[in-house]
């Protein structure tokens, strides 16, 4: 259970690192354009926008990761359901010729079943990989952040063993001297001045507190002039907060360290960054010439190679900044709106990223590949096949209760209205008869509507018409009474198995007949194969298993997260947008004891609840589709086969289920 309940963690940030690299690419297009028009604006600026460029490649694949954690599968199997791509389409080739995307139909409740559908198809395959794939790369994105955060922690031991280690306090003069330049600058949380024989360039640590190193041979090789414009430089660092950027920098380069536009990005904050306090400290000692003679002095002093210590704010070229400081326009004016530029290329790169991940989520959640909790709207209206009960031959009358009282307490609680489609050779038992028929009433009672799903579940593929139409007369004696009770009348018809006849003309002329009656057809369009985990349900919990029941449970959730996913895609592709859904499912136990979970997958899809009436009064339903033959689908994969949309792409089931449809009721070991 603790892989399983991972794996939508693990699915979300595989998919967000995968993201990252567009979305960070784009940025640094995005910045390397910005800065490149920019060349006229002061270095702060040019700072403040590479570091809004680092803060988005950060946010966004934060924020991609965030969107699809929410919208993921809350737990399930989807390491079985991958398995199972092949198997589920073996099973189905075994079975007989199936056409592509065909079918979903459900059993009567004797047991009786018809073909399985091939759901082995290239997309689901290929989705069916991702999860494994996550896995491998968020291990090899792990593997760099101990890495990496190994560099980063030993880059702050570093700087804290130079804040411990050969130092002394600059004379009393030196450090009046700095307290001076300080206050001039603008600082006004106290600084310390350290010699220090470790470093070889002037090295400021620290944010609260912050420690200024200068080497010893600064002191002695440089004027007092040329060293105050040093300090001025690197107290300059302390008034810009350098420090908390720098380690903002760390970070990026720890979590992202495997994109190059990363590194890139936090080049130019560090060039940047040094131009920036080179502007400062001209300032503070009034002499560009001056400030650019102490750094070159500076580097005739050094005995070796310039550190690069991870937390701390150095970096840049000196001959270029030199060459920058002797060249440079006045400041004053470079310095002038500063934050404009900055803020206008924030809001400038941040929309198009936004625009870009909009339009690329907005394309995968047309493909099927993910569930968004942010798109437009969705409606869907529940109805329910088999009352009193599916499979309810052998059920006691407390269980045939408890079923109801479940439904119609979650359907409550959501201020769900559904249709229910009554067969009545369920409502003769030995001693049950009237108790069954009170389960009905108590459905009119909460509000809900009873529909006919004909005496027997026969279907009109293979049943003479003539006898077919009487089955549906007589299934509808005790449903119609009970309508007419509450002054209501019967008006929807459920086709058993989906199949609306073998050819056209018996279809038409059934059509017609439900028309004469006054019945409106039960047009599904998110059908699924609950029935077989119902029938899995079912058995496990009469040899009392909860731990399969558990299993079960939660495989099946997802997998109708996954039906969802794929009727929305198919919805998409016939009719450019997602029409409104009516979701045909079996008053099984499974589905009472899962009720509560269903509605809250449906609600982190986006989904509002409505009637069957509201939904059939969408333009999408105002024509029946043509389609008649051996296979029952749901109506929006009839109006795909008449546009001549590929049906392929059906969720698939977890390997051990297919024994559920194929060879009655046995049993799955817990060690499956």
């Amino acid at each position: 259970m603790g892989t399983t309940s991972l794996q939508p963690f693990v699915q979300a940030l595989g998919w967000a690192l995968l993201h990252a690299l567009w979305q960070g690419a784009l940025v640094m297009i995005l910045l390397a354009c910005a800065l490149h028009f920019m060349r006229g604006f002061s270095a702060h600026a040019r700072y403040v926008a590479a570091t809004l460029g680092l803060l988005l490649m950060l946010a966004a694949p934060t924020a991609t990761f965030s969107r699809l954690y929410i919208s993921a599968p809350a737990a399930g199997s989807e390491a079985s359901q991958s398995a199972a791509n092949v198997d589920n389409g073996r099973a189905a080739n075994m079975k007989g010729n199936v056409p592509k995307g065909a079918t979903h139909a459900q059993p009567d409740s004797a047991g009786g079943v018809l073909k399985p559908v091939d759901f082995a198809s290239l997309q689901s395959l290929t989705e069916s990989r991702f999860p494994s794939l996550a896995r491998w790369l968020v291990l090899f994105w792990l593997a760099g952040i101990v890495i990496f955060s190994g560099r980063l922690f030993s880059g702050w031991m570093a700087t804290e063993r130079l804040k411990r280690r050969g130092i002394e306090r600059a004379t009393a003069a030196c450090e009046e001297s700095f307290a001076r330049l300080a206050r001039r600058i603008g600082i006004s949380r106290p600084a310390r001045l350290y010699k220090s024989v470790l470093v070889e360039v002037p090295t400021v640590i620290g944010w609260l507190r912050p420690v200024i190193l200068v080497p010893v041979s600064a002191f002695t090789g440089l004027s007092q002039q040329q060293l105050e414009a040093l300090l001025a430089h690197e107290l300059a660092h302390v008034r810009r907060y350098d420090y908390l950027v720098n380690l903002l920098q760390a970070i990026a380069e720890t979590l992202l360290f495997y994109h190059p536009a990363v590194w890139w990005v936090s080049k130019q904050i560090r060039v940047e960054r040094e131009h920036a306090c080179d502007d400062l400290a001209v300032e503070a000692c009034g002499d560009a010439l001056l400030y650019a003679r102490a750094l070159a002095e500076l580097e005739t002093l050094r005995v070796g190679d310039e550190r690069s210590l991870a937390l701390a704010a150095n970096g840049g070229s000196l001959l270029s900044r030199i060459r920058r400081l002797i060249s440079a326009p006045a400041r004053d004016e470079q310095r002038r709106h500063a934050w404009l530029p900055a803020l206008l290329l924030f809001v400038t790169i941040s929309s198009t990223l936004a625009v870009a991940q909009g339009a690329l989520f907005a394309v995968t959640d047309a493909e099927g590949i993910r569930p968004s909790a942010s798109s437009p709207k969705r409606a869907v209206a529940f109805t329910f096949v088999g009352l009193p009960y599916y499979r309810g031959g052998d059920e006691t009358v407390e269980s045939l209760n408890d079923t109801t009282n479940k439904l119609l307490a979650g359907m409550a609680a959501n201020n769900i209205k559904a249709v229910g489609f009554v067969g009545e050779n369920q409502l003769y038992r030995e001693g049950q008869t009237e108790e069954r028929i009170n389960l009905l009433r108590r459905w009119l009672d909460a509000g809900h509507e009873l529909g006919n799903q004909s005496y027997k579940h026969m279907s009109l593929y293979n049943t003479p018409l003539e006898i077919y139409e009487a089955n549906v007369l007589r299934g509808e004696q005790v449903t119609r009474s009970l309508m007419q009770e509450r002054g209501r009348q019967l008006k929807y018809f459920s086709y058993p198995y989906l199949n609306t006849g073998p050819n056209a003309e018996t279809k038409k002329a059934f059509e017609q007949f439900l028309k004469e009656h006054g019945y409106r057809i039960h047009a599904v369009t998110i059908d699924n194969l609950d029935w077989i985990f119902s029938n899995a349900y079912l058995e496990a919990r009469n040899r009392g298993d909860r731990e399969v029941m558990k299993r079960i449970s939660d495989e099946y959730v997802v997998y109708m997260e996954s039906v969802f996913a794929h009727y929305e895609q198919l919805s998409t592709k016939v009719f450019g947008r997602e029409i409104p859904q009516v979701l045909m499912l079996s008053a099984s136990a499974l589905n009472a004891d899962n009720f509560d979970r269903l509605v809250e997958m449906l609600k982190r899809r986006g989904y509002a609840f409505i009637t069957m009436d509201e939904a059939l009064e969408d333009k999408a339903f105002a024509q029946q589709p043509a389609y008649a033959g051996p296979w029952g689908i749901s109506w929006i994969e009839r109006w795909a086969i008449e546009k001549g949309v590929d049906l392929r792409g059906d969720p698939v089931l977890p390997r051990y289920m297919w024994q559920f449809g194929k060879d009655g009721l046995k049993t799955p070991n817990k060690s499956q």
